[in-house]
């Protein structure tokens, strides 16, 4: 189908699922600036406005998402991890501004020797079809550099991811993911991202 041809809410989807490819790209681009550049230079805030069209002369709100700065390596690898716990300890969370629009945790810092997840959930506990990517990335003791690879997934909520460093002692280690509904038809729930450590669960 032509884009010229959706109505304004098929566009306004098509255009969210571009912001969310847009920011995962992004993302990743900081990252591995982050890792070449040893965390010494701030990365600057990145807006991505995304407009739907509508009917001629008619307004429509638009969806603007925007991303902090990357965390500095040097903060990842001095911050103190929190107590292993027997249950998941969230560690990094946000929500989607609303329906249809995606979600992101970009650049979330880990540390060496914990287990981690990501949980994509409804914020209404039901079950949706989603679509996204994540990478993570991560610099080793001995200065070996894993740089970031796009993951594509897709499934349904709650839909999890286990983490594995992709270095063995990681001195710096962080990691981004990205959400979405997928497809255009039927109703999309708020989306809510969450990275536990599940260090001490069985």
């Amino acid at each position: 189908m032509a884009f010229s041809g959706m109505n304004s809410r098929e566009k306004t989807i098509v255009i969210a699922l571009g912001v969310v490819i847009l920011i995962a790209l992004a993302g990743i681009g900081i990252l591995i600036a982050r890792l070449i550049t040893g965390g010494q230079a701030q990365a600057p805030a990145i807006t991505v406005a995304a407009t739907s069209g509508g009917a001629a002369g008619a307004a429509t709100p638009g969806a603007t998402i925007t991303m902090v700065p990357a965390p500095s390596l040097k903060d990842v690898a001095q911050t103190t991890p929190q107590p292993v716990s027997d249950k998941p300890v969230a560690v990094g969370r946000q929500e989607s501004p609303g329906p249809v629009l995606p979600v992101m945790i970009a650049n979330q810092p880990l540390h060496a020797g914990r287990r981690y997840r990501l949980e994509i959930t409804a914020a209404d506990g039901s079950s949706a079809a989603i679509q996204g990517s994540w990478s993570q990335g991560a610099t080793s003791a001995g200065g070996k550099v894993a740089f970031p690879q796009i993951e594509f997934f897709e499934g349904t909520t709650p839909f999890k991811i286990d983490l594995v460093s992709p270095v063995a002692d990681p001195t710096s280690w962080s990691v981004s993911v990205s959400a979405g509904p997928k497809g255009i038809l039927g109703k999309s729930p708020v989306l809510v991202i969450t990275v536990y450590d599940v260090t001490g669960v069985k």
